[in-house]
């Protein structure tokens, strides 16, 4: 069975480990299990509960009245919250669309999926479609209806969906085309949305430097050392990305003489913003906006 650190809870849920703490203590809502040198360990039916907890908490529920719901309760008020924001086409039904990763069938998967990118192209249906299926899967897991292993194979069939569009692109001409980084210092929770935004901006004939997977904040310099770039996209979704990344990537800014910094999947809408050239996005259709607008 997987154990997690409190550590762990934290970057999962966005929720401040003292805060975990005096959520076990104060409302009893998780029971850790304890190693031989005193530290905390939880399973994976716990992390469920607290991404469960974050959830509702982040929609107004108070962590009091939260902590008063048997996790049957929990499950069920996480799931209406959750459809409230189900999207109105009811040509559009995610529960269906998933029910064919109960059995792995990714051709069925796929092929109900097709007509959405068939009608409406790779960009909208992302937003639209694609995304919100994500995030109901991403439910689905935390209220038990789903398996890790289901909700990874929906997350996987997706990715390869946006792989596939974006080799069918045609080539960037290098005249006059603007330049962008793209980097992703500490998370990859939401791979399949800078996958996508990488699509965007190719498809917008921009020249994208994108290496995939995780470096450090510091490899921005060794890229432009490399190949200069005029704006950079950095993946702020990680639950650890603290003000002093804000800081950091606000002085590169300034010291590579980059036009803009796109700080993506924010989590966190209060960040205070130490420069103009920072631009804050929380979501695809918000970066969407952004790049239409930037560019």
């Amino acid at each position: 069975m997987n154990k997690y650190s409190i550590k762990d809870l934290e970057n999962f849920t966005g929720i401040k480990a003292h805060t975990i703490r005096i959520w076990e203590k104060r409302y009893n809502v998780l029971e850790p299990d304890r190693t031989d040198s005193n530290i905390r360990t939880y399973s994976e039916n716990e992390l469920k509960k607290i991404l469960n907890i974050a959830y509702l908490n982040r929609n107004g529920l108070k962590i009091s009245k939260i902590a008063g719901l048997s996790e049957d309760d929990l499950s069920q008020k996480v799931v209406t919250i959750s459809s409230l924001h189900d999207d109105p086409d009811q040509d559009f039904q995610p529960g269906k669309i998933i029910m064919s990763a109960l059995k792995f069938n990714e051709d069925k998967f796929n092929d109900s999926l097709k007509p959405f990118i068939q009608s409406h192209g790779l960009e909208s249906s992302y937003i639209n479609h694609l995304n919100p299926l994500l995030q109901k899967a991403k439910i689905l897991w935390q209220t038990g209806c789903l398996t890790r292993a289901q909700e990874q194979f929906v997350r996987n069939a997706v990715r390869q969906i946006i792989i596939t569009e974006h080799s069918q692109l045609p080539p960037v001409p290098e005249k006059n085309a603007v330049t962008v980084a793209m980097i992703n210092p500490s998370d990859s929770l939401y791979e399949n949305n800078f996958l996508f935004y990488r699509y965007a901006l190719k498809r917008r004939k921009h020249d994208v430097i994108f290496t995939g997977g995780i470096l450090p904040s510091s490899e921005v310099i060794e890229i432009h050392k490399i190949k200069p770039f005029e704006f950079l996209v950095v993946n702020s979704g990680a639950f650890d990305f603290a003000e002093k990344k804000i800081g950091y990537f606000s002085n590169i800014g300034k010291s590579l003489m980059i036009k803009k910094i796109i700080l993506t999947d924010s989590i966190k809408k209060n960040f205070k913003k130490s420069s103009d050239k920072l631009i804050l996005t929380t979501d695809p259709a918000d970066f969407i906006n952004a790049i239409d607008t930037l560019f």
